[in-house]
């Protein structure tokens, strides 16, 4: 079992260049802390709203991550927007395991 940490946020449209340099940014500081496992970040242009799902080894691991990141990300945010971002914490579930995992994507 891990953990997912799923931030949204709001810039309006035609600020993609800013969404990708946040992302980029936080991307590699998030790498360099304890029980990190990958992220994923979704864009959509056309509403100006963005959303970054990181994975965590535990909860305690992600919201630690959350107390480090989230007030400077939250202060880069407030020159650019007066909207608020938003954090919700998963428990992620696997519905596979490795055996079906690997039987699914094996083509014969």
């Amino acid at each position: 079992m891990y953990y997912a940490r799923v931030v949204q946020y709001k810039l309006g449209t035609g600020h993609r260049d800013i969404a990708e340099k946040l992302t980029k940014e936080f991307d590699k500081k998030s790498r360099n802390l304890v029980g990190f496992r990958g992220s994923v970040y979704f864009f959509d242009d056309p509403s100006g709203e963005y959303r970054a799902l990181s994975y965590w080894d535990t909860k305690e691991e992600a919201e630690q991550a959350h107390k480090k990141l989230f007030p400077e990300f939250e202060g880069k945010l407030q020159s650019v927007t007066n909207e608020k971002p938003s954090v919700k914490f998963y428990e992620v579930f696997e519905a596979t395991d490795d055996e079906d995992l690997m039987a699914s994507h094996i083509k014969i």
